[in-house]
């Protein structure tokens, strides 16, 4: 298997950038002077045609004039000169290259054309190259630092993959600030030639990364990025920000990179199948980004919350609540050693609220230690720990008492957090801390420097602990594969082979669906009465009628279903009725299901991405509640099972007021045989299984839709 190009882009000996210049206000010039002022050991080679020294620098004429094939070429000069660049790149030898330059497919029909034109150069050449429309790459480990604002923060863990050049460069500033530092950021552009599911495996199998974080905007290539995030979400957190799934948000991905986005339905199945932690934001992208990054991996849900306000101390403890993590009343023994720390009036059940309490070795050493030494406990969130920035805030109030200038006052308030920033590790248990006050303050920039997240919220901080016991459940999961694409059953085929395009009738569909071992009603295909009687008698009264016509979609809102039919005169009333109105139209006579719970299976297809199952509630109000969930096929059987868990009605399918539980493992069956089913024959674009009625507890197809496509 070839080795992943990111490898040798992200670590080169050697880099060639065309653009820079002596004029350092030009992107290629702003790049280059980050480049070599990040500290790169590798050989820096600058192509211009009329400049002979760039800031100290030899300077090439042309890059057929450079003394050797450096191993990546970065490119920032005018769109119409990239194809020429691209070629003589290649002729030289060079086989890896970061297209910074916009213009391309993102601009419409001309820029694509040119778009194409690169990615043919480089197929030719055997080259590999992110971009075009891109911002640059950083290796914080190397370092490498090829973007336009300079790299604060060294050996980092958190890796960053970007649909948008702004979240690699200029946040860089903003990720100093808040003690978050990348170990690998690489910003894809318009994704001609490498794409994010080509950093994504990049980034699992990058040592120095310990999460991955993506920005995302739309994904090529949805089934290889499941296969790949499946598996390395095991072992590294993914956290991924979509933000296409509006029609706004499309637009405007769309424009930006040219990316075909797709409803956030598809992205939330694609992340809760793969083992995803979808975020909101480009902050919780970060932050909580980091959290996982920074801290040991959590054990369990248990949470123990310190604070020296009450306020903040219960907007943690919901938000946990809220979020899956529990905030035990702590056992007996625990409060009382606690209790030896805290004054008369502090509460020790948990949250521990000190209120106002001057002792600082109580929220920073002595208590924290109680609680991660308990076995009763799995992560600790403290509230409240200051020094520099509080002093700094009351420091007019009591200057003219202790007669001291601003630096000494502070100084007279730092607290020593040697202690506290260890326990984690010591522990290995994960802390998380909140604050109102930022980097400023020295307990702030102390925590950063050892690697403990903090955050400017109490919600926010609950919110990175609930995303660290998401990895913990996607971690411990139950690890199961799709089993092998089985075999196309030979009676599915002839029928198939049998249909152009256009909507199937329901009864082929059935005996498709059949062929696959999905359960479907008892039924028989009819021409005249005689026929439709002699079906009624096989199947027995009660029996549903209908018509069935490939061109006829919704029977039931043209009176053409007619239900709970118990006798002949019946069946002959319910005959004429439809004739009247599709006398050339042949008939199913089905067995009439008496079911406690009506749900529904689909499959749909979107550009990018393998056939799309969908399950829900089912019957006339499906389209209303929209309570459906979506997996990519082919499916596994904690997938299928994962799917009927994950809808808001899941208690229906349980012993509810009586009725039986879903034969879970049935229904199972019946969506992990539409994925087969849907990857067997692609020209089946749509299908849809509603109701699909539960009898005894046992599911079976009441009504069945397929469309092709030619």
């Amino acid at each position: 298997m070839a080795k992943n190009p990111l490898h040798y882009i992200m670590s080169p000996g050697s880099i060639a950038i065309v653009g820079a210049s002596a004029n350092p206000m030009k992107m290629g010039t702003i790049q280059y002077l980050n480049l070599a002022g990040s500290g790169f050991q590798g050989d820096i080679l600058l192509v211009h045609p009329t400049e002979d020294v760039i800031f100290g620098r030899k300077a090439y004429p042309s890059v057929k004039e450079l003394p050797y094939a450096p191993e990546l070429a970065f490119l920032v000069v005018p769109t119409m000169l990239i194809p020429s660049m691209m070629e003589d790149f290649g002729r030289l030898g060079t086989r890896y290259a970061v297209v910074i330059t916009a213009g391309f497919k993102e601009i419409g029909e001309k820029g694509e054309r040119l778009e194409h034109e690169i990615v043919d150069i480089a197929r030719r050449y055997g080259m590999r190259f992110l971009g075009p429309n891109c911002m640059g790459i950083v290796n914080s480990q190397l370092p490498l630092n090829a973007t336009v604002l300079p790299l604060q923060g060294y050996n980092g863990k958190l890796g960053l993959a970007s649909q948008s050049g702004t979240y690699v460069t200029q946040t860089l500033p903003y990720l100093h600030k808040h003690g978050i530092c990348l170990s690998k950021a690489i910003s894809v552009g318009n994704e001609a030639n490498i794409d994010i599911t080509d950093c994504l495996e990049y980034l699992g199998e990058d040592k120095d990364t310990k999460v991955i974080a993506l920005y995302i905007e739309s994904i090529r290539r949805a089934g290889r990025f499941l296969e790949l995030a499946r598996e390395i979400s095991r072992k590294k957190p993914i956290v991924a920000q979509y933000v296409g799934g509006t029609e706004a948000g499309a637009r405007a991905g769309s424009s930006h990179t040219g990316a075909m986005a797709g409803p956030d339905y598809i992205y939330d199945g694609l992340f809760e199948q793969a083992g995803v932690i979808r975020v909101n934001t480009i902050e919780e992208l970060y932050t909580i980004g980091w959290g996982l990054a920074s801290q040991p991996p959590i054990k369990g849900n248990r949470i123990a919350i310190l604070t020296n306000s009450g306020g903040p101390g219960t907007a943690i403890a919901n938000t946990c609540n809220k979020h899956g993590l529990t905030v035990p009343e702590f056992p007996t023994d625990l409060q009382e050693r606690i209790r030896a720390f805290i004054p008369g009036h502090a509460i020790p059940r948990n949250p521990v609220d000190l209120t106002f309490h001057t002792d600082d070795e109580a929220i920073t050493q002595k208590i924290p230690e109680v609680l991660f030494s308990s076995d009763e406990i799995d992560g600790i969130i403290i509230h409240g720990i200051m020094d520099t920035g509080f002093s700094e805030v009351i420091y007019p109030m009591f200057k003219d008492i202790f007669k001291c200038s601003k630096d000494e006052f502070r100084k007279m308030g730092m607290i020593d957090l040697s202690g506290l920033v260890k326990m984690p590790w010591q522990y290995n248990k994960p802390l998380m801390i909140s604050s109102f006050f930022d980097h400023e303050d020295h307990c702030i920039r102390a925590f950063h420097e050892n690697g403990i997240p903090t955050f400017d919220s109490p919600e926010k901080t609950a919110l990175a602990m609930a995303a660290l016991y998401k990895h913990y459940l996607i971690r411990t999961r139950a690890c199961d594969t799709p089993e092998n694409l089985p075999s196309v059953p030979e009676k599915a085929r002839q029928i198939i082979d049998r249909i152009e395009t256009g909507a199937v009738d329901e009864y082929r569909a059935k005996q498709i669906l059949m062929a696959y071992g999905i359960p479907t009603t008892n039924e028989a295909l009819v021409h005249t009465y005689e026929e439709a009687l002699k079906g009624a008698h096989a199947i027995g009264y009660p029996v549903a009628l209908k018509a069935c016509s490939p061109d006829i979609l919704h029977k039931t809102e043209q009176g053409l279903v007619y239900l709970d039919i118990k006798d002949d005169e019946g069946l002959k009333n319910a005959y004429e009725s439809i004739k009247q109105k599709e006398r050339d139209t042949p008939l199913l006579v089905c067995e009439m299901l008496k079911g406690d719970r009506e749900l529904m299976a689909g499959m749909s297809y979107f550009p990018g991405f393998p056939p799309c199952i969908m399950f829900g509630l089912g019957g006339i109000f499906t389209e209303v509640l929209k309570d459906r969930v979506i997996r990519l096929a082919p499916l596994s059987h904690t997938d299928a099972t994962s799917m009927m868990m994950s809808v808001s009605s899941s208690p229906l399918l349980g012993s509810y007021r009586g009725m039986k539980p879903v034969d879970r493992d049935a229904f199972s069956s019946i969506l992990i045989n539409l994925g087969y089913l849907s990857l067997h024959f692609p020209q089946i674009k749509e299908i849809d299984l509603n109701p699909i009625i539960v009898v005894g507890g046992y599911p079976k197809v009441a009504d069945a839709l397929f469309i092709m496509e030619g």
